[in-house]
């Protein structure tokens, strides 16, 4: 097996560690960096989702799609901000 046939991801825990790379291991890979989307855009890309799937049915479950996503982004943004589920250097993977 060749060296390009292979591929390799690493991940830095920004909580712990050196937050500087060595430029010779840095440039054997790709930097990414994953944001979180903003509220506004993740409620307009749902409320097109849920739309068009509440258009076949009557007004009053087509009624409730703003509601729905409301109440979903709300439980998972107090999730994501719980204290509970901080990354930290033993549970970075959260």
């Amino acid at each position: 097996m060749y060296l390009h046939d292979v591929m390799f991801a690493a991940c830095m825990n920004p909580k712990s560690g050196s937050f500087n790379i060595d430029i010779r291991l840095s440039r054997h890979f790709t930097m990414i960096s994953c944001l979180t989307t903003e509220r506004i855009i993740l409620n307009t890309i749902y409320l097109q989702i849920l739309d068009n799937h509440y258009s076949t049915m009557d007004k009053q479950c087509s009624d409730l799609a703003p509601k729905l996503i409301n109440a979903t982004m709300n439980v998972f943004l107090s999730i994501a901000n719980s204290a509970q589920f901080a990354p930290t250097a033993i549970k970075f993977h959260y």
